[in-house]
């Protein structure tokens, strides 16, 4: 067999594979749920001042840095797990997330996030699909890859990276708000995305850059309500100032000049009100839901405790 004929069982097995790959691109927007990608992407570039504009590079980084704005924050997660009739209603589809912001100045957590910006993009035209990351647990984080030009893009709306960035094999670096985030390959088409501050590099999470189908971001996405944040209040966003991150009654800013960090026990729901503009019911809903499932979990305790 010559050399030629060798390859060619290699060249059709990576054709396969591409082929693979990009029917998987599209098929998580061909789902009822993403129906409203065309509607939420009117909403956001309206609210934006936005221009229609052709799946380009330029439009791509107007799309992404407008939606940064929206925080992550699993408030509405919370009462979505507490409230809705049933597992698939607790999933928040593009125009509920938009609609959110634009309404009360919700967002969402990394799932709802991405999951809404990848339907906005494919509605416009953008060539994309959704990857999965591992954290302090494997496939608890979520972003995007998206095509273009015969380059691929990263954006995570999860984690406040409010720029595409190139995916070219050689390390990149971000200038934001609260510092330098950079992004390193690794083998197996993985990447690592590390914090910078001052000489101290931190380690956040390591992305794996293949398309994951419907049916597996799906289950992904109901499997982080059973998560340990979702017992607790977490909000992040970006600022002029820098990185705003709360958990629970904690607060802390970090930005160039240094780090502040805050008790905001006392007035929590109108602190949340003026940092992030959410609404103070919004805050007091989630945080009742998990004052009581913590009542419920003291109540079982204590009856352990005495059956005993």
């Amino acid at each position: 067999m010559n050399r030629a004929a060798k390859c060619f069982p290699v060249a059709r097995a990576l054709a396969k594979a591409y082929l693979i790959q990009s029917a998987m691109a599209f098929e998580i927007w061909n789902n009822p749920l993403a129906s409203g990608g065309q509607e939420a992407r009117e909403i956001l570039l309206g609210h934006f001042g936005l221009p229609p504009g052709s799946p380009e590079l330029g439009m791509l980084r107007a799309i992404v840095t407008s939606y940064s704005n929206l925080p992550y924050e699993n408030l509405t997660k919370i009462i979505k797990k507490f409230t809705a009739g049933s597992a698939e209603e607790r999933l928040r589809g593009p125009v509920e997330v938009v609609r959110g912001y634009v309404d009360r100045h919700t967002g969402g957590t990394c799932f709802s996030l991405t999951y809404c910006l990848g339907s906005i993009l494919a509605s416009a035209g953008y060539r994309c699909y959704p990857v999965m990351a591992d954290m302090k647990q494997p496939n608890i984080h979520c972003a995007l890859v998206v095509e273009m030009n015969e380059r691929r893009y990263l954006v995570d709306p999860g984690y406040l990276v409010g720029e595409p960035v190139e995916l070219a094999g050689t390390p990149v670096r971000i200038e934001t708000t609260f510092g330098v985030v950079e992004i390193r390959p690794r083998e197996g088409e993985r990447y690592d995305l590390f914090t910078l501050d001052g000489g101290d590099r931190k380690w956040r999470y390591t992305v794996r850059t293949a398309a994951v189908s419907h049916t597996e971001f799906m289950r992904y996405w109901q499997d982080s309500f059973s998560l340990p944040m979702m017992n607790n209040l977490l909000l992040t966003r970006l600022t002029p100032h820098g990185h705003l991150y709360i958990k629970n009654h904690h607060l802390r800013m970090k930005g160039a000049h240094g780090k502040v960090n805050e008790n905001i026990r006392q007035g929590f729901e109108s602190r949340i009100a003026a940092d992030f503009g959410i609404p103070p019911d919004v805050t007091a809903q989630a945080r009742e839901h998990l004052e009581t499932l913590k009542r419920s979990w003291r109540a079982r305790e204590t009856a352990g405790r005495e059956k005993a």
